[in-house]
């Protein structure tokens, strides 16, 4: 036992073993500055002689061993840990070499008294071989294993961290850790990511980060598809994930994301995902690749075709493809595109279409010039809605010369095949606005014969200049309903709620929800009368408002329009309801996925009908809208026809 701890005093005497540099380990001389580069300690040649004498040396490696992956492991996490800006083991290697080793051959050989590392590479004994094989195994095996816990921290910070990846992979070309990465990282992002406090483009972000700097790690694809895997699941069930992935596509400091992987010449189009049993498109015969067909290898026979993406995801070139795979249909996100294209449009009062056009075109290149036909008639519609606005402007401007009838106003006008499905909401709007509305319908029927317009009240900006005895606010922008609601007052200054709900024709929670804007503003009060009703009066001043509430307002606005949308795509989903019903008259009991593929199969676009082009979470939606009103029921994964059993 004695025997044993002057074994380990060399290494431990001295300080930490590996706290100073030089420059030929490149890592760390703890053994050879504690040794100077001379004579192996008497301890140890004592040692070693008596071990050997007693052939009790074969007994002693597995101390030695011990103690030197220890002491390895030990260096490695004071020297590397956290730190990725650089890359290590080529010079934790050579450190090996250069220290370790000599000492190992001086505790274990005979007549080896002197550090001549040199001497020892190229004239090492076949035992010293393995030992050198052995430490250096363990170091990138521990190595590996820093990294996978820390895989997390580096995707975040790639490509910062570009030298740790680096090493990692160097490292599992030797030890196969692939399924430690799997797990680890896996586990990491349940605890530290997929938690509802995150935000999704949060987990956006991260996710694009972790399939760049996972395609360098492993190059096949296998660690991204088996680690993307929850990630995926988790996105798929978020409500925002389509809205937030088409925003960052259109994001200026985002849109590398439509440049293809390695900077070539021309994007790749985004195939759609193969349907379950189909051989997924291979991407180079699509692009007619030849160089890279000749190239081609099988599968791994480790990788899980089933899963989802599966070799599609594996196969596809660049990030904007694997996103598309989370849905397995790029109409789920053109669709998205072009109800975000609408809103702009719309919100836009000054009809610039700059940037709009720039995300088309680039857009175009990844989906394809026919999946957004419809987008470009949209942008073309405002273009004409310019024009046309201009020349009816100028006509009145001739003919009404000023006064009260010289008020404007600046259409959009949308074919309506084209655009999404817009909102009809009625209202009784000012007679003022009515008559020139009538103007501007009279003489765009005599530009554009025999066409006519429909308005649509509730869509549009209008901008208001606000005057009170003691000042006024100009440029006031506002809805149509909250406009015609502030002009009531203006002709009226006290109001009742329903009664100003009955002049307006809609319900009363509606026009609560509209005077918001006003009150939180401090154009309208809400007063009591002698009763204890509410009445609501002009404000004989300019009052400040309350910032606070007003955005609070704003945002509860943006709730009702965002349920709004929902409500009209649940509308639109209804024409698809007959066919559920006899797919579950037929087979009884189905999954939202079978019922997504059948429905996909029976209903193809065809000439200008795009045909069912719903995402699998809006038909959950909508199938769990079908369960609220009694028509099915769902149960363990399956919808059936509500009592039949």
């Amino acid at each position: 036992e004695e025997e044993e701890e002057e074994l380990d005093d060399p290494m431990e005497s001295g300080g930490e073993p590996m706290d100073t540099d030089d420059e030929d380990g490149g890592g760390g001389g703890g053994l050879r500055a504690l040794w100077g580069g001379g004579p192996a300690p008497v301890q140890l040649r004592r040692l070693s002689e008596a071990l050997r004498g007693l052939r009790w040396m074969p007994l002693a490696e597995a101390s030695v061993s011990a103690m030197l992956q220890a002491h390895l492991r030990l260096s490695l996490r004071e020297r590397c840990a956290g730190r990725f800006e650089s890359c290590v083991m080529e010079r934790q290697l050579d450190w090996i070499d250069a220290s370790v080793l000599p000492w190992v051959s001086a505790a274990l050989e005979s007549g080896a008294d002197q550090w001549r590392a040199r001497d020892l590479l190229t004239a090492a004994s076949a035992p010293l071989k393995q030992w050198r094989a052995r430490l250096r195994f363990f170091f990138m095996q521990s190595l590996a294993g820093m990294r996978i816990a820390e895989l997390f921290d580096i995707l975040v910070d790639f490509p910062d961290s570009t030298p740790a990846l680096d090493d990692l992979h160097a490292c599992l070309h030797h030890t196969h850790q692939h399924a430690d990465i799997v797990q680890g990282l896996g586990e990491a992002l349940e605890k530290r990511l997929l938690k509802p406090g995150a935000e999704t483009h949060q987990i956006l972000e991260v996710y694009i980060g972790m399939i760049r700097a996972l395609r360098r790690l492993d190059p096949s694809g296998l660690t991204l598809d088996a680690v993307s895997e929850r990630v995926r699941a988790y996105l798929k069930l978020r409500p925002d994930t389509v809205k937030q992935i088409v925003t960052t596509l259109t994001d200026p400091d985002s849109s590398d994301l439509l440049e293809p992987v390695g900077g070539g010449a021309a994007a790749e189009v985004v195939q759609e995902a193969a349907a379950d049993g189909d051989m997924a498109p291979d991407p180079d015969e699509s692009r007619g690749d030849e160089a890279a067909m000749l190239k081609w290898e099988p599968e791994p026979v480790t990788a899980d075709g089933a899963s989802s993406g599966g070799a599609a995801a594996r196969r596809a070139p660049d990030v904007l493809a694997i996103l598309v795979q989370i849905y397995g249909s790029k109409a789920t996100f053109v669709n998205e595109f072009r109800k975000m294209l609408s809103e702009k449009l719309l919100a836009s009062a000054s009809h610039d279409t700059e940037k709009e056009v720039r995300n088309l075109e680039l857009l175009k290149k990844r989906f394809g010039d026919a999946a957004l036909s419809a987008c470009e008639v949209m942008l073309t519609d405002v273009a004409e809605s310019r024009r046309i606005s201009r020349s009816i402007q100028q006509h009145f401007g001739g003919v009404s010369g000023g006064g009260e009838g010289a008020t404007l106003i600046d259409a959009t006008v949308v074919s309506r095949l084209c655009w999404p499905s817009l909102p009809t909401d009625t209202f009784t709007l000012p007679a003022g606005v009515k008559k020139e509305m009538a103007r501007f319908e009279k003489q765009f029927a005599h530009i554009k014969a025999p066409r006519k317009l429909v308005w649509k009240a509730s869509l549009g900006t209008v901008t208001l200049d606000v005057t009170f005895p003691d000042g006024s606010v100009g440029d006031v922008q506002c809805k149509p309903l909250q406009a015609t609601i502030l002009l009531r007052f203006g002709a009226q200054q006290r109001w009742a709620l329903a009664d100003l709900a009955s002049e307006l024709g809609i319900a009363t929670d509606v026009v609560r929800k509209n005077l918001s804007i006003w009150l939180n503003r401090g154009f309208i009060s809400e007063v009591r009368d002698a009763g204890g009703g509410a009445v609501f009066e002009a404000a004989t001043s300019l009052g400040a408002g309350d910032e606070s509430r007003h955005d609070a307002g704003e945002d509860e606005d943006g709730d009702a329009v965002a349920s709004l949308a929902e409500e009209q795509r649940i509308a639109e989903m209804k024409v698809y309801e007959q066919y559920v019903i006899g797919m579950l008259t037929n087979l009884e009991s189905l999954p939202v996925q079978r019922i997504h593929n059948m429905l996909k199969m029976f209903v193809p676009a065809s000439g200008g009908d795009r045909g069912y082009d719903c995402s699998e979470q809006e038909l959950q939606r909508f199938l769990m809208h079908m369960v609220e009103e009694a028509k099915l029921e769902h149960s363990a994964g399956q919808y059936r026809i509500a009592g039949r059993h």
